[in-house]
């Protein structure tokens, strides 16, 4: 784990340099440094401070957005595994037809509808804090939440755990990429109790 933080700043710089065909100087000028310090944080020498982490995330969205909406959309759209992808209001941009069969989702196309209302009020109430929790402001690079889908009769529920990282959109901010599974009341409940509620976030700062 420590290894793969350390390598995560060094890996996005060398894939964006690779992408767009730029040298260490013109990053820099970019972001106001060296080129001395884009090497370093290259090396994994040094960690680039908080506004640097800030600026670099902003030139990548920049740079990387446009293709990217259009291949994420169509990634989760094709998807054979329940995915989704939401925007902030936790409305659904894409859900791949696994989704919707692994959520008992009783709609047969998601897309610009919110979660909110679709599965009870449990459901709404986890929502609400998962959208309070910084991952549509751009503060968490992973976040992991348990749900009661209320599905079928009143007080039916079925289970799940999502797992959601940020992309950030080209139009619209930040989106979140969610992979679902349902998972046991036993291990939904094992979630709660472990984590003391039904979310763990991971900020940015701390993978380094």
């Amino acid at each position: 784990m420590s290894q793969a933080r350390d390598e995560y700043w060094p890996r996005l710089l060398r894939s964006f340099r690779a992408r767009e065909g730029l040298t260490q100087a013109a990053i820099a000028d970019r972001l106001g440094v060296d080129q001395s310090t884009v090497s370093r944080w290259e090396r994994g020498v040094d960690q680039p401070a908080l506004a640097a982490r800030r600026n670099l995330r902003d030139t990548f969205r920049m740079s990387f957005a446009g293709r990217q909406d259009r291949a994420i959309r169509s990634r989760i759209r094709h998807s054979a595994w329940p995915q989704t992808l939401l925007r902030k209001g936790a409305v659904f941009l894409e859900a791949s037809s696994a989704l919707i069969i692994e959520a008992r989702v009783p709609l047969p196309d998601l897309r610009g509808r919110a979660i909110y209302g679709v599965f009870g009020p449990q459901t709404d109430q986890v929502t609400e804090q998962w959208e309070r929790s910084g991952l549509f402001q751009g503060e968490l690079a992973l976040c992991m939440t348990v749900n009661a889908l209320e599905v079928g009769a009143p007080g039916e529920h079925i289970y799940i755990r999502s797992l959601d990282a940020p992309h950030f959109s080209n139009d619209d901010g930040i989106w979140s990429v969610s992979e679902v599974k349902q998972i046991s009341r036993a291990e939904y409940d094992a979630f709660i109790r472990d984590y003391g509620g039904a979310m763990m976030s991971i900020p940015f700062e701390t993978l380094s």
